[in-house]
């Protein structure tokens, strides 16, 4: 395999601001080795690839691996997506961790864009955890991770020779796109391809806060369906070829009916047996990497997790493809000597 250059000190240099965000709803982003496409003009509808990674660093020992992740990416990767859980349900939820970890993902040679877990916030009112308020902690997160449009990661370095070179990503926040939206509902668009998160956590779609705080699922199962409802609209109004939808949570696709997942289950179906294109959902949460084929045109991905941290998923999209997904696994390890 070949990787990039290492970035642990090529990156200590301060944020740099990505482009502003865009005058429309849609949110539009370069392909590996392109430019950011005009929010009026078309869409470029090359291919893009991508890393997809989840549930790590888990603890302490775990945290030099996602440096190594770091630097095994392939040269070709245009940006990380991390799905989540970027701390042990057993560690503290405080704002110290958060910021420690913040920091680590901030690293990343390219830009990456990370989707809430269960970990940092649904499941912080464990004693274990701190015994935080979850929708606090979600209100903390927010400051730290989605105080604005900003991708994690993909600056340039204090030595430019060393620092590898990327394009930015142009996020939406769904917070821009409508008022009072939750600003960690993000899309962007890489090739021919529109990527959406949403705020869908495991332990049951946070069960224990919906307890706490009556209403709270309804309202996020709410913003989430407006939001891909919007990104689909996008799409088939653009006669893109893909759409990847990513969430925390494995809502476990074909079991009686869904359980606390069945009306995310029920829209994520219904909209891309619409979709003239196809879909790739990409989840984290239960920690085997696995790839489902859930309709003709729905595909489901679930990255690697702890303590599987030494391994990471390429995914290569073309849209233009009859099979537009290509996934592939990664390791940190090097590569065998050659003969």
């Amino acid at each position: 395999m070949r990787g990039r250059p290492s970035a642990r000190g090529a990156l200590r240099g301060g944020p740099r601001a990505l482009a502003a965000a865009l005058a429309t709803t849609l949110c539009m982003a370069a392909g590996a080795g392109t430019s950011p496409a005009r929010a009026d003009g078309p869409a470029t509808q090359g291919a893009v690839s991508f890393a997809l990674i989840g549930d790590l660093p888990y603890f302490a020992l775990e945290v030099p691996m996602v440096g190594q992740i770091f630097d095994s990416l392939d040269e070709d990767i245009a940006f990380v997506v991390h799905a989540g859980d970027l701390k042990g349900s057993w560690e503290s939820c405080d704002d110290a961790l958060l910021a420690e970890r913040h920091a680590l993902l901030d690293r990343s040679p390219v830009p990456l864009v990370f989707t809430p877990g269960d970990n940092e916030w649904a499941d912080c009112h464990h004693s274990r955890a701190g015994g935080f308020d979850p929708l606090e902690r979600l209100a903390a997160l927010r400051r730290l991770f989605f105080a604005d449009a900003d991708a994690l990661g993909g600056r340039p370095g204090l030595d430019a020779e060393s620092a590898p070179g990327v394009e930015p990503l142009v996020l939406r926040r769904q917070a821009d796109a409508t008022p009072g939206g939750p600003p960690e509902n993000l899309r962007w668009r890489a090739g021919g391809t529109l990527f959406a998160t949403i705020n869908l956590p495991g332990s049951r779609n946070a069960r224990e806060v919906e307890k706490r705080h009556p209403g709270s699922r309804a309202a996020r199962e709410r913003w989430n369906e407006a939001w891909l409802r919007e990104a689909y609209a996008i799409a088939t109004r653009d006669r893109l070829g893909a759409i990847v939808v990513i969430g925390q949570a494995n809502p476990h696709f074909g079991r009686s009916a869904g359980g606390h997942y069945a009306s995310f289950q029920r829209l994520l179906e219904g909209l891309a047996a619409r979709f003239p294109g196809h879909t790739l959902f990409l989840h984290g949460d239960t920690h085997r990497h696995s790839v489902e084929r859930l309709g003709e045109r729905l595909l489901r991905v679930e990255s690697y997790g702890s303590p599987f941290s030494n391994l990471w998923v390429r995914i290569d999209v073309d849209p233009a493809a009859d099979e537009p997904f290509r996934i592939t696994s990664r390791r940190t390890d090097p590569d065998p000597p050659r003969p």
